[in-house]
């Protein structure tokens, strides 16, 4: 029949319909038709059509969607209700369907629908035609169906699919067999590839750790774990390998499985580490090893060798050269005075500049008299050097120390070789000195001021400040650094740096240290007990104090009778701390990490380890020293060193303090690259405890807009050196409610972007000073996740093709523009942005989970352990 030939690829629903219509019950056809069509949900509209197409019945959940009843639209043409007012291409499909429908053809198509609260709906409509038994067509059925749903997730997959293939990282889909089955831009560049090249291979294609052997263990360990993680290099079609860093998520559905990689290009973060291992370890003028290294090799070689020399090498009266012939041909200088230094001592001997016009040779077993080889450097270094057209005559005066009878440590040794420089200076110069007692015996001044430190701790001279350390997420008060102060009666304040070596050198550092730790853990439990918020005391620890057997159990005992939390205190240490007592220095700051204490490694980047010590020790905190600090204004690649040192902290499950932070651009910038604590006299210097309780008790801390600003209005920055121009996109963009910051020139905008968090930039190209390519890559280096625009009248076609492409700018525009295409594409920038930030914050709260977790594992551990022993 030829109802029955109308049906077959109509829903099944659609079909019980008509089967209804064609086999009516002799009670009431009609009044069953009318039930059915009630009974269909309240998501699907239904309703009886005659063949004039004059709507007969209409089901309630058709009705209650335009607020009407059944008088009201009953007896109207089907095409003239409201339902179809909202929509004219709709209505004019619904006539078609409507023509057709008489001759026996059933119809099914997207409409839009308008609801009663103006809301416009996706509905799935069709239209089918009843027969009567003779074959005529009798009744005409419209149905939709609600499909908003299906068409806002289609939309969310292609806005998904838009992200996926602008990522910068490459993404890539791996099958069963290894094959590549999708893969975006990213993908395709850093391989150097077409996309059809690269769905012909498979991973050992472009692996260079695995091969067709091995990847069906990489699959099956893969469905085992559910994820990977790991380091490898990747083959580039021009043949060079690229390191990178894979994540490898398994994604199940029920057709198949395969695998979502994610591809992180590692060659900029080894390149940062090889940069900061330069600056870490040398010179950069002489390229000799600097104070780092010199410090490292000369613990390793005292800790090998029977016997070490250590020669201290200064060049005479080197400041007139700089004076007189200035800075570049002092420099020329120093570099010719490390290369004949080093082609006068032997190959195994190392030569490090010290800084300034300094130089340390260490000689491991010396095979001959030192004073011979001294006098072999005072006669290289006095032959006259040639110089930018001048002469040059220079002399130089070295002092020298002998292990181990001068002593067994790197500073030991270097200060007191530096004493018997300063004899050979005494003694007219150009000439060398070996060690020969105490360096400050004939120091008057030194000698009194030794006896008055020894009275200081005698009569209470001595106090203590505390400097606040701060969470840059939330900006709050975490913790003090408890720092030593020393007030004389008659000579007033006296410099930390001045009395802490005596300290040291005496043995009277100590019992100095005892009282700090004292005082410091009396002070933060007094503070607990007032009801202050909880915070952290942290105290610096003394190379003697580190090496006391006994150090941890007396901790232990200060913080039992005070009655404080071991998690609120804290001990610091420097790099060079640990230098040739390694071992003992890790045993007992594992031994405070078991109490609960936390530890700190203080100066990081100007100390005398290797980054490789850092994986070994038991630390919780690295503080990056003040001169790693970046301002807005620095350099790209100091930044860069910054953001990797926090990179390797957080990877290492460390947290990061940034000291001597003294801007807010600095504070902002640190905030934006993770950086999880800062100190500085920024926010505050350091204080006594009753400054530091009142600014406790009025809650003072950074404002978090600064910080913290995820919950606030979208911020577009407009950087255009024509105001016109500004003022025409301000009345353009007025409607869209973001917020609209203007700058006329680069390094404006680079003010309001240490102020602001910005989420789109826009820039002009040509503007002076600094071009907008220019512009967006340090934008990129600094605020990596700011997304970037060129507007430009201009079309300098390799210099924003370069920045596309190693991602620096989103998409270039054209001027003059087009309102709506302008406004659309800055739609999907923060659409996009919006994406970034929620990936970003989730990565954060993991890494932060991690870090945690990873904590109380390892205080788990080492509790267990205890006990168990």
């Amino acid at each position: 029949m030829q109802n029955q030939q109308a049906l077959p690829d109509m829903p099944h629903r659609d079909a019980e319909l008509a089967l209804v219509a064609t086999h009516p019950t002799p009670s009431g056809p009609e009044m069953t038709m009318h039930e059915v069509l009630d009974r269909l949900g309240p998501s699907i509209f239904a309703g009886l059509l005659d063949t004039d197409g004059v709507l007969r019945y209409a089901n309630q959940a058709a009705l209650q969607a335009i607020g009407s009843k059944p008088e009201q639209v009953l007896g109207q043409r089907f095409d003239a209700t409201p339902w179809w007012q909202a929509c004219e291409p709709s209505r004019q499909r619904l006539q078609h369907a409507l023509a057709i429908a008489l001759r026996g053809e059933a119809s099914r198509f997207d409409v839009r629908v308008a609801t009663s609260s103006g809301a416009i709906l996706s509905m799935d409509f069709s239209l089918l035609p009843l027969y009567d038994p003779e074959g005529r067509v009798i009744w005409l059925i419209p149905s939709a169906r609600d499909v908003s749903e299906r068409e806002q997730a289609q939309h969310q997959l292609q806005l998904t699919r838009h992200a996926v293939e602008q990522a910068n990282d490459a993404l890539l889909q791996v099958g069963p067999d290894g094959a590549f089955r999708d893969a975006n831009a990213a993908a395709c560049r850093l391989l150097g590839l077409e996309h059809a090249q690269l769905l012909r291979l498979r991973v050992p294609d472009i692996d260079t750790q695995v091969d067709t052997m091995q990847w069906p263990l990489r699959w099956r360990e893969l469905c085992e774990r559910g994820s990977l993680r790991f380091e490898t290099s990747v083959r580039h079609q021009k043949g060079h390998e690229i390191p990178v860093d894979v994540s490898v998520s398994l994604v199940n559905s029920d057709e198949a499985s395969f695998a979502h990689v994610c591809i992180d290009d590692l060659r900029e973060r080894r390149a940062a580490e090889r940069r900061i291992r330069q600056l870490l370890q040398f010179d950069e003028l002489t390229g000799l090893p600097n104070r780092q290294l010199l410090y490292e090799r000369l613990g390793a070689t005292l800790e090998t060798s029977a016997e070490s020399a250590v020669l201290l090498l200064e060049l005479d009266r080197f400041k007139r050269i700089n004076d007189g012939l200035g800075p570049q041909v002092g420099d020329a200088v120093l570099r010719e005075a490390a290369q004949r230094i080093a082609a006068t001592v032997r190959s195994i001997d190392l030569v490090a500049r010290r800084g300034g016009d300094e130089f340390v040779i260490v000689m491991p077993s010396p095979s001959a008299p030192l004073q011979h080889m001294a006098q072999a450097l005072l006669d290289g270094i006095a032959r006259p050097m040639s110089i930018d057209g001048h002469e040059i005559y220079v002399t130089c005066s070295i002092g020298i120390a002998m292990a181990p009878g001068d002593g067994d440590l790197p500073d030991t040794l270097v200060r007191r070789a530096n004493a018997a420089l300063h004899q050979a200076k005494r003694l007219g110069r150009n000439q060398a000195c070996i060690y020969a007692g105490a360096p400050h015996d004939d120091d008057p001044e030194r000698l009194a001021l030794e006896t008055a430190l020894r009275h200081a701790l005698r009569d209470e001279q001595l106090d203590l400040h505390y400097q606040p350390q701060l969470d840059l997420r939330h900006g709050r008060i975490v913790g003090v650094e408890a720092l030593l102060r020393w007030q004389h009666p008659k000579l007033g304040r006296i410099a930390p740096d001045r009395f802490i070596p005596i300290a040291e050198e005496t043995g009277m550092i100590v019992a100095i240290g005892d009282w700090v730790l004292c005082r410091a853990i009396e002070q933060a439990a007094a503070w607990q007990r007032a009801g202050l918020p909880p915070l952290r005391m942290a105290v610096n620890l003394s190379a003697r104090q580190l090496l006391q057997p006994e150090l941890a159990r007396r901790i232990e005992g200060l913080l039992d009778t005070a009655g404080l939390d071991p998690r609120l205190f804290g001990v610091e240490v420097t790099e060079s701390m640990l230098i040739g007592n390694f071992d003992q220095a890790v045993q007992h700051l594992q031994a405070l990490r078991t109490l609960g204490v936390e530890v700190s490694l203080d100066d990081f980047g100007t100390g005398y380890s290797s980054l490789s010590y850092l994986r070994r020790l038991p630390v919780d905190v690295v503080k990056i020293d003040r001169s790693l600090v970046p301002d807005v204004t620095a350099l790209a690649e100091d930044v860069s060193i910054t953001r990797a040192i926090i990179t390797m902290a957080h990877q290492l499950q460390m947290k990061v303090l940034a000291e001597g932070v003294e801007s807010e651009g600095q504070a902002v910038l640190l905030a934006a690259n993770q950086c999880d604590q800062m100190q500085g006299y920024w926010f505050s210097a350091a204080l006594p405890a009753a400054a530091v309780e009142t600014m406790l008790r009025d809650g003072r801390q950074i404002d978090p807009a600064l910080l913290n600003r995820r919950s606030r209005q979208r911020t577009l920055l407009v950087v255009d050196d024509e105001e016109n121009i500004v003022a025409a996109l301000r009345r353009l963009l007025r409607a869209e409610g973001w917020l609209v910051l203007s700058a006329s020139s680069a390094e404006q905008a680079l003010q309001l972007l240490a102020r602001h968090e910005v989420d789109v930039i826009l820039s002009d190209q040509r503007m002076p000073g600094m071009t907008g390519v220019e512009l967006l890559r340090r934008a990129r280096q600094l605020y990596p996740d700011t997304i970037r625009l060129v507007l430009s009248g201009y079309t300098e076609l390799q210099s924003i093709t370069d920045a596309i492409n190693e991602g620096a700018i989103y998409k270039f525009l054209a001027k003059p523009w087009d309102d709506e295409q302008l406004r659309a594409h800055l739609r999907e920038a923060f659409a996009l942005k919006e994406m970034t930030d929620q990936n970003h914050h989730l990565k954060q709260e993991l890494q932060a989970a991690n870090r945690d977790l990873a904590e109380l594992n390892g205080q788990l551990q080492t509790r267990l352990a205890a006990l168990l022993d």
